[in-house]
């Protein structure tokens, strides 16, 4: 029996060996395969440059997996902007230690982490303690990293400013020059600086968090099996005890390897009791069958400790977010997950639900007004996995109303899975107020000039009535006059009327209530409306619309904002008038629209005085005027306006020529 059973092993064994293992990057028999990567020298100790030479952690362990797979690495030294670039314009291959980026998912393939680290706070040694008991409570400048987990941490702390730095060396280089008070950075590139500027004495890491940080080899989407080929690479270099060994040379004593190594240990250990068995007991064979055991053992052990790490790294990041973020935040936020039970609930929230304590473990369907933003929303969050914005949502508690801007969007946890929905909320009611008494002032003004300027018309058709009246007598019995009466004076008091309800329409708007409408007759109507205004300042107008031009949204937001974009118009080819005093000067204000596949256009444009690139740059810009008793506040209100009904606004001006104003509404409203 016992021959029998080696036998069988042997012959599992031979079966192994037959399986190829070779993939196409690894043939020996034909030329290198040659790879650019783009890399970012600024990360010690995972990769940096020292004396002209690429060198550390990550580069060692590509450099391992290339040399394996018949593989010829060139290096080209990027930022983290320009690898990106590069790696979807196709100049180079992949890039290496790049962090995960979910905007880009559909772009890019990220490898299996290729090393971890975490978030510490470092500052001067005299100054740590104070930083660390006063940072809720005084005002500090941290230097941080662009687009990172960290500079996400600072933007919701309320008393913190930051200066952002390309990478983590500049970012260094911030709180050496006492640009900043502390750093928020990956803790063992803080270390290595530290050792390698022996400022170990001078400066002091205050607090490490357990929010993780991991590095990563990105991967254009469509190169699938060079993404493979990685994955399997990194896999091979951890379990074959490689990965260990590179770790422990580059990487000292970091708080991050500390799991890495106690794998290490009882891996290690697993092998010696595999030794010593295969001394004592069985031989070359039984050997060989136990580290395939030991592999798969090991395996599912580091599978059970990276899924412990990760419920510690959760439960941590759950307090420091509600410390650090939410009790921080001026903004009303709730965490509950797809069923809809609370898990989080900060002060500020509390206070817009009126309530004392917070409703942890209950229904966010049962706290007003919190359900009410959620009807018809969080189904399309969960469902679609994509964030909801509402830019004014007005709620009426007992005889007072309030206005909030909210935002929601998914929860996902460490595996990327849903695991519920967050909600953050502002409340914006003084905001609407004062936005709201500035249009109504602009309104009364533009009201004023409009008046003057068409109470001739309204004078005219009444003078023609008033002559029907008075020859009414006299010419009661001639057919000719009755026919004339019959027809010119209801048309003349139409023309008043069609006046009267334009002025009304504009001075006391509906409600906000979006429907579809006829742009071009909203536009063609106030041509009309400024007829008088524009004839009383010697100002050509000219209506080139074409055809049918439907849209959809606040009709009387959209008139009002044609309204000031016309009256601007107006305002400019006067200043040119009193600027140039040329009498050949001819004011010339052109409308033009068309409908075109999937958009409607309009266009609104002036002779007038125009800008110069400096004031087309500023002109979108609140309380920016070049009008003497201008307030800068009609254009970007105007613009907001319309932008609030889906419509794009954009500029085109040149100095004492023209301005030209493009409104495009998008397909979804035609």
């Amino acid at each position: 029996m016992k021959h029998r059973k080696y036998i069988c092993l042997l012959f599992i064994m031979m079966l192994l060996a037959s399986i190829p293992t070779s993939s196409t990057f690894a043939d020996p028999t034909s030329p290198p395969i040659i790879l650019n990567v783009g890399v970012d020298p600024s990360l010690p100790p995972f990769q940096f440059e020292e004396d002209g030479e690429l060198m550390g952690f990550n580069i060692d362990i590509l450099n391992h997996i290339a040399a394996k797979n018949h593989i010829q690495i060139n290096y080209i030294r990027l930022n983290k902007e320009l690898s990106i670039e590069s790696l979807l314009d196709g100049r180079v291959d992949l890039v290496l230690g790049l962090r995960y980026d979910p905007s880009l998912t559909d772009k890019i393939y990220y490898t299996e982490s290729v090393v971890q680290s975490v978030v510490c706070m470092l500052a001067r040694t005299e100054d740590s303690k104070e930083i660390q008991s006063h940072l809720n409570s005084s005002y500090y400048i941290a230097s941080v990293e662009n687009d990172s987990v960290e500079l996400n941490f600072l933007e919701n702390v309320r008393l913190v400013n930051f200066n952002v730095a390309f990478n983590q060396e500049d970012a260094f280089e911030l709180l050496l020059m006492d640009r900043a008070d502390f750093l928020l950075g990956v803790k063992d590139t803080a270390e290595y600086l530290l050792d390698k500027y022996e400022l170990t004495k001078e400066y002091t890491i205050i607090d490490s968090y357990t929010t993780p940080i991991e590095y990563s080899i990105a991967v254009k989407g469509e190169n699938r099996n060079l993404y493979n080929l990685l994955n399997k690479g990194i896999s091979q270099l951890k379990l074959s005890g490689e990965y260990e060994n590179l770790y422990l040379k580059w990487v000292d004593n970091g708080e991050a390897n500390i799991a890495r190594r106690l794998k290490s240990i009882i891996r290690i250990s697993f092998i010696g009791l595999i030794v010593g068995l295969f001394i004592l007991c069985m031989g070359i064979v039984w050997n060989m069958q136990l580290k395939q055991q030991v592999k798969l053992k090991t395996l599912e052990l580091s599978k059970s400790n990276l899924d412990l790490e990760a419920q510690i790294i959760e439960t941590r990041n759950n307090n420091e977010l509600k410390d650090l973020i939410c009790e921080s935040s001026p903004r009303g936020i709730a965490i509950f997950d797809v069923a809809g039970v609370i898990s989080i609930f900060n002060s500020t929230a509390l206070a817009m639900a009126e309530l004392k304590e917070p409703p942890i473990g209950e229904s966010i369907f049962n706290i007003e007004p919190m359900n009410l933003m959620l009807k018809g929303s969080m189904d399309m969050v969960v469902r679609e996995s994509k964030g909801y914005i509402c830019d004014q949502f007005k709620y009426i508690r007992g005889k007072k109303e309030f206005i909030y801007r909210y935002v929601m969007y998914p929860l996902n946890d460490y595996e990327k899975k849903l695991r519920g929905v967050i909600i953050t909320i502002e409340d914006i009611t003084q905001e609407c107020k004062l936005k709201e008494q500035i249009m109504e002032r602009d309104k009364n003004r533009t009201l004023t000039q409009i008046i003057s300027g068409i109470s001739h018309e309204i004078r005219n058709p009444l003078t023609t009535i008033k002559t029907f009246i008075e020859l009414l007598p006299k010419k009661i019995d001639n057919q000719k006059f009755k026919e004339e009466i019959a027809l010119v004076v209801p048309e003349e008091i139409e023309r008043v009327n069609n006046l009267i309800e334009s002025l009304i329409d504009y001075a006391k708007p509906k409600s906000q209530n979006k429907t579809g409408f006829q742009l071009d007759e909203i536009a063609s109507a106030y041509l009309t409306l400024f007829k008088p205004v524009l004839e009383q300042n010697n100002i050509d107008h000219e209506n080139h619309i074409q055809g049918s031009m439907y849209v959809y949204g606040d009709k009387s937001q959209i008139k009002q904002g044609i309204i000031n974009f016309i009256l601007n118009a107006i305002d400019a080819i006067k200043e040119r008038a009193e600027t140039i005093h040329d009498s050949s000067y001819q004011g010339r204000i052109i409308i033009d629209g068309f409908r075109e596949e999937n958009c409607v256009k309009l266009f609104i444009r002036d002779n007038g005085i125009g800008m110069d690139k400096e004031e087309l740059e500023r002109a979108y810009e609140i309380f920016y005027t070049t009008k003497e008793k201008g307030t800068g506040l009609g254009l970007p209100l105007s613009i907001q306006m319309l932008e609030m009904n889906n419509c794009r606004v954009s500029i085109e001006s040149r100095k004492h020529e023209y301005t030209e104003i493009t409104l495009v509404f998008g397909s979804e409203f035609i």
